[in-house]
């Protein structure tokens, strides 16, 4: 290996390390929700209140896992349904012979079901006290609410 190869490596090796290792990480800390509307969280053992739309923003995604069924359609109103689904009893009109449309429906409301559970462990039930990751962002003493920690 050549010296110009050999110079041209460590340098390559010191711009990925400096890449995979940069310096200028901006923290996250644990906050504690302290209000729900707007949203407050203190950090630094309550030294600092962050406030919703002032110092603190939300993430899109954390807003989003909040709202997931607010109107209580989905815990609520979804499951009715799909009993009422499977009451369904139907027999065909000419054989007089049970119809396989209510397997059908059971199927079917097996599959509603889960997809509503799946979505439903998604829903973050944010209250006073919760813990929430608060990220640094590069403006000074701004904020973003990403997450609740448990």
């Amino acid at each position: 290996m050549t010296k110009h190869e050999d110079n041209l490596i460590n340098v390559l090796k010191g711009a990925l390390k400096g890449r995979d290792n940069p310096i200028d990480l901006k923290p996250v800390y644990i906050g504690k929700i302290v209000n729900l509307s707007p949203i407050k969280v203190s950090i630094f053992d309550g030294k600092v209140i962050l406030t919703e739309d002032d110092d603190l923003y939300i993430s899109e995604q954390f807003r989003l896992r909040c709202e997931i069924d607010k109107t209580f359609d989905l815990s609520l109103n979804v499951p009715n349904l799909l009993a009422q689904a499977m009451s369904v009893q139907e027999i065909h009109s000419f054989t007089q012979l049970p119809c396989n449309m209510p397997q059908a429906i059971e199927f079917l409301a097996q599959a509603i079901t889960k997809v509503s559970t799946e979505v439903l462990n998604l829903k973050c039930d944010l209250k006073i006290g919760d813990f929430v990751a608060v990220a640094s962002l590069e403006q000074l003493d701004v904020y973003l609410l990403t997450d609740k920690v448990t």
